[in-house]
């Protein structure tokens, strides 16, 4: 009678478990072993926009600095240099 009773408490337990909201949000299984996210799907989409928007902005800076060297280039290119003396 208690095998009964206990095997319908845990089968009881089991069918609840799926109503629960769920503690972690996403889990990855890889290489590096198991890794839970706990976050929500709305804060990984914001997570990726703002690391996509932190790439931008270092692509930015890399191009702005490229063009500055190029324009001091060009600069040094059109100064009048000294006559090389030996």
């Amino acid at each position: 009678m208690k095998c009964i009773i206990a095997v319908g408490l845990i089968a009881a337990g089991l069918f609840a478990i799926p109503s629960l909201p769920a503690l972690a949000q996403g889990i990855e299984i890889g290489p590096g072993g198991v890794r839970v996210d706990p976050r929500s799907p709305r804060e990984r989409d914001r997570d990726e926009i703002r690391r996509e928007e932190r790439r931008e902005e270092f692509r930015e800076e890399r191009r702005d600095a490229i063009r500055g060297e190029e324009r001091r280039r060009e600069f040094d290119d059109d100064r009048p240099r000294p006559r090389d003396r030996y």
